[in-house]
């Protein structure tokens, strides 16, 4: 069944559905069977933490999806975790390493500036997400997904998942 809330109109829920789709764009490429592990640890921690930031994040879009239930707690945890998250970013980025696996672009680093106002502009959303509430954090996630997108169309190389050689 499909429920609107009256104070959520249609074209709010269909700008959600469309940050959803957008932040798929996030998601790591899955490591095929038999790819070698990342072998940069600096990069497998970054690699590591922005999967953790993306499933968080997916969590939240279940949430105010309604394909799982709301969780006051849970999407406060989940804040919680993104706000802390988000503040790392720039340290895990700070020394330039590289792996064939990272999908990192070496403008990270030539323009560490706008990387780091990137980064600042990402925990802000964060912080500005609301969770006590179902519509509220319909309205406060949306600005938190194009941050993340913003910053990887910027600064993420495009991932090709059909490479297998």
């Amino acid at each position: 069944m499909f429920y609107v809330c009256s104070k959520i109109s249609i074209r709010s829920i269909a700008t959600l559905l469309g940050f959803a789709l957008l932040l798929g764009a996030l998601a790591p490429a899955p490591a095929l069977t038999g790819e070698a592990p990342i072998a940069n640890r600096h990069a497998r921690a970054r690699i590591a933490a922005m999967n953790e930031q993306n499933a968080a994040i997916h969590a939240l879009i279940g949430m105010s999806g309604g394909s799982v239930a709301f969780d006051a707690r849970r999407a406060r945890d989940l804040r919680r975790y993104l706000i802390d998250s988000a503040a790392e970013i720039p340290k895990q980025f700070r020394k330039e390493r590289h792996d064939r696996d990272s999908h990192a672009r070496p403008e990270i680093w030539s323009q560490w500036d706008a990387f780091e106002a990137q980064a600042a502009e990402a925990e802000g959303a964060a912080k500005a997400l609301k969770t006590r509430s179902l519509e509220v954090l319909r309205v406060t996630l949306p600005p938190l997904i194009q941050a993340c997108q913003s910053c990887h169309d910027r600064y993420r190389a495009p991932v090709n998942e059909f490479i297998t050689h």
